[in-house]
């Protein structure tokens, strides 16, 4: 798995957001000047009041409503994983692919043997070339192999990456385990993603 191209939105403005349920009166200036408080280091923020109040709201269970400034920190990345990795990846709603490569279209012209996952069995050459031969493309795409490894530009949110965290993140493929390591690197992922470490 590989993982690339990362840029991640509006992370300042959300925590400094989260604090909007309890406002009387809003100030745009004052909410200008707080998102660029917050834009300091990780050793201010630690002391920074809307911070503070973000991680409490981030503790809470997903479920609460709480935590929902998470959904505006986006997240976009390219990600290059098998098909396997895929299908079980795409079941997330907020999981959104702008763009990805296509069997359809390039298939033919795919080495297999460099495209796909060390673990994947080979599929024979022979096989392979008969069916482009043939050109045969539904055959081809039916026998693709599920280690097959594509790429995507996907876009998501904090919210979404920390209920993947915890749902695969003791999955038995491989590549689940990349990418929580992954997530685990985003910043502030301790407090908003990861929460307490077992």
């Amino acid at each position: 798995m590989k993982i690339d191209s990362v840029k991640i939105y509006d992370l300042e403005e959300c925590v400094v957001a989260s604090g909007l349920p309890m406002l009387s009166a809003y100030d745009e200036n004052e909410f200008a000047e707080s998102v660029a408080q917050f834009k300091g280091d990780l050793a201010q923020n630690q002391k920074n009041k809307h911070f503070l109040r973000a991680c409490k709201l981030a503790s809470s269970p997903s479920a609460s409503g709480h935590c929902n400034f998470l959904k505006g920190i986006l997240v976009a990345f390219n990600v290059t994983g098998t098909q396997a990795w895929w299908m079980q990846a795409e079941r997330y709603s907020h999981f959104v692919i702008d763009s990805s490569m296509s069997k359809m279209h390039r298939l033919k012209s795919m080495d297999l043997a460099t495209r796909c996952h060390p673990k994947t069995p080979e599929l024979s050459r022979e096989t392979v070339a008969q069916l482009v031969a043939s050109d045969d493309i539904e055959s081809l795409i039916y026998a693709c192999p599920m280690g097959l490894e594509l790429t995507a530009r996907v876009n998501t949110n904090y919210m979404q990456l920390r209920i993947m965290y915890h749902q695969r993140k003791a999955h038995r493929l491989c590549e689940w385990h990349a990418f929580c390591h992954w997530m685990e690197s985003l910043p502030f992922a301790d407090e908003f993603i990861i929460g307490e470490r077992e």
